[in-house]
């Protein structure tokens, strides 16, 4: 499946352009991307010979990433996977209140509990990290 995702970003010369997103993209990436850019055009790719750039590689991604907290990272896929703070606690043996503090950022998530999430939501523990 080919994903195209057109994001207006500020250019180095101070103009708008647009980046774009294709191949198999981790559905993370997508919804990390939907919320740091909420305006941003998605389009289906049709031209499977366009360039390909490492998007890791863009010092503006690399920022935007690092402002990204583990709690937010938690966020976002457990609500992405439709899961309720009360779902995901039972499922990890945890109070909902823990679950809450670490998406906002109250409570440190360590390792053990990095993994046990990480195995609950079907994702690498070490975006919670």
């Amino acid at each position: 499946m080919q994903a195209l995702v057109k994001v207006p970003h500020m250019l180095e010369n101070g103009k708008m352009g647009e980046f774009r997103i294709t191949g198999n993209v981790p559905v993370f990436y997508i919804d990390l991307t939907r919320r740091l850019f909420p305006k941003m055009k998605e389009e289906i790719a049709t031209d499977v010979n366009e360039e390909r750039i490492n998007i890791r590689d863009w010092d503006w991604f690399n920022e935007k990433a690092a402002k990204i907290t583990p709690g937010e990272s938690l966020h976002a896929l457990r609500t992405l996977r439709e899961m309720k703070q009360s779902e995901l606690a039972k499922k990890i043996g945890v109070n909902p209140q823990q679950i809450s503090d670490m998406e906002k950022g109250r409570a440190p998530i360590g390792k053990k509990m990095a993994m046990k999430i990480g195995e609950a939501l079907n994702f690498n523990y070490k975006h919670f990290l």
